[in-house]
């Protein structure tokens, strides 16, 4: 998954915006970081080259050492683009370059450490198969819920469930099983900040058991990313865990029934059909996520290439837009199956367009991205997204994540070097050169601490972008091909391979890069 940088819409969110009036560089009442940013933004908009400079020189001497790490952000802006060969532009990024230089030399590099303890023991779902009631209109969820568990013997399996739920009952064969959930108690999953932890004691034959679950969730406060329950939009996925979520389940299939108030057409991560009054959604391949989506302003588009069909899903972008996600999602996936060699096993690809900030989330035949318009920023997703396609089979709960979200990542940047002109390539590398300048080894971090995101995506496409410079694009796509090819989904598997194909020499240059 690539997360958005979010600086700009917290600084957004977070400051009281003036009242600005734009007829001249005197007459501005900006007090504070955002108030510039915009007054920019809107004399770029209206071709006021003189003001939007002033406005950034203001930005830049009032807020520029508070807000070094924007320098990036700047680089990458699209907007701003026509600027860079302007004089007074060298001189703006120069100085912000500077002050993040000056800021990250005179502090310490924080490297949050977990080693990976993986129990593969543990118990998983194997499959779902759900019947859920939404009503939209009360915030609330019925959901009823069975689950084919193996236990593999052990006594017990944990979950994470909604925190304002309600368990009527959990069965097996029609006893009543022993649980805990406390929804006092914190989550135990930080990727599900509103969840609570749910200990559900085995049945007395601890192998694969089809367990029942009936409980009701109250919505009314959803404050997470990816979600919403809105009457113009509802969004319910993995991180409320409105299902029951087992943290060792990666590869699950379902079944899901919905009933949801009248006029809303819902879609969602699998195959979604209209079945009467309810939406029958089917996930047949293996996953860790489900996501449901409805809008009564709910659209889709299809387009089929080479016996693969894309679909865009979508309320308020543009139908023009929409053709050209298409059109972008077919030319990425035709690109990287050139690229790497292999085909993604799979024949059908969702993209969802959500109306909110956010970011964007990749799951097998399922993208989904925050925009409200067709831009660069979503061709550069795609690519990112698109490449999960390849760069999906490492754990994602920890630092061994950067063999999906690196190799991800510097798909984008050879995406962007081959389909955009070099500078604006050059901006992308240089950006995450900058991001990767004191960010901490990719070696044991905690993948759930802030430091994690540099690390994982930029140092990891850093040090695949470098290595092909190293070894030649020949022997290094020559490479990737065969860690799509074998799956590869460790970083001690990788280095064999790297010393299988490059040598003792290159093999111990990648560990050097992992581990500094």
């Amino acid at each position: 998954m690539k997360a958005m940088k979010l600086w700009r819409h917290i600084l957004l969110t977070t400051t009281t915006i003036l009242s600005l009036v734009f007829c001249s560089s005197e007459s501005v009442s900006a007090q504070t970081a955002n108030d510039y940013w915009l007054a920019a933004d809107k004399a770029l908009a209206a071709g006021d080259t003189d003001s939007t400079f002033y406005y950034l020189d203001m930005f830049r001497k009032r807020f520029g050492r508070q807000y070094a790490y924007a320098y990036t952000t700047f680089l990458t802006e699209e907007d701003y683009r026509p600027l860079h060969n302007d004089a007074r532009w060298t001189a703006f990024m120069d100085s912000m370059r500077i002050y993040k230089h000056e800021d990250e030399d005179k502090r310490e590099i924080a490297y949050p450490k977990k080693a990976v303890v993986k129990d593969t023991n543990a118990p998983t779902v194997k499959r779902y198969d759900i019947m859920l009631y939404i009503d939209v209109e009360k915030k609330k969820l019925a959901v009823t819920t069975t689950a084919l568990i193996d236990f593999k013997g052990r006594e017990s399996i944990d979950f994470t469930l909604w925190k304002n739920s309600t368990i009527n009952h959990i069965r097996c064969k029609k006893k009543e099983l022993a649980y805990s959930f406390d929804t006092k108690d914190e989550s135990t999953n930080t990727y599900i900040r509103q969840g609570a932890p749910l200990h559900l004691t085995a049945p007395k034959n601890k192998g694969i058991c089809s367990i029942a679950f009936d409980y009701t969730c109250n919505l009314d406060s959803i404050d997470t990313w990816m979600s919403s329950m809105e009457k113009d939009w509802v969004q319910l996925g993995y991180y409320i865990a409105w299902f029951p979520v087992n943290n060792d389940s990666r590869d699950f299939t379902a079944n899901v029934s919905i009933s949801i108030n009248k006029d809303y057409t819902v879609s969602g991560s699998g195959i979604v059909e209209r079945k009467g009054d309810k939406w029958k959604m089917s996930q047949t391949w293996g996953s860790f996520d489900l996501q449901i989506v409805a809008s009564p302003s709910l659209k889709s588009k299809k387009m089929t290439n080479n016996g693969r069909t894309f679909e865009v899903v979508y309320t308020d972008f543009a139908d023009a837009d929409a053709d050209s996600a298409l059109v972008s999602c077919s030319k990425a996936l035709q690109f990287y199956t050139r690229l790497f060699k292999t085909n993604p096993n799979n024949d059908y690809m969702k993209f969802l367009v959500v109306p909110r900030r956010g970011g964007g989330i990749s799951r097998k035949n399922f993208i989904a991205y925050a925009t409200r318009r067709f831009n660069e920023h979503f061709k550069t997703a795609i690519g990112h997204e698109m490449g999960h396609f390849w760069w999906n089979k490492a754990p994602t709960f920890s630092w061994e994540d950067w063999l999906n979200e690196g190799f991800a990542e510097f798909s984008m940047l050879w995406y962007i070097k081959c389909h955009f002109d070099k500078h604006v390539f050059n901006c992308y590398l240089e950006a995450c050169r900058e991001d990767s300048r004191h960010a901490c080894p990719i070696y044991e971090v905690d993948r759930d601490a802030p430091e994690a995101y540099d690390a994982l995506y930029n140092k990891g496409a850093l040090l695949l972008y470098d290595l092909e410079q190293k070894v030649g694009e020949q022997h290094f796509f020559e490479f990737m091909q065969g860690v799509a090819e074998r799956e590869i989904n460790s970083t001690a598997l990788l280095l064999d391979y790297a010393e299988e194909k490059f040598g003792k020499e290159i093999r111990e240059w990648i560990e050097d890069r992992i581990k500094s």
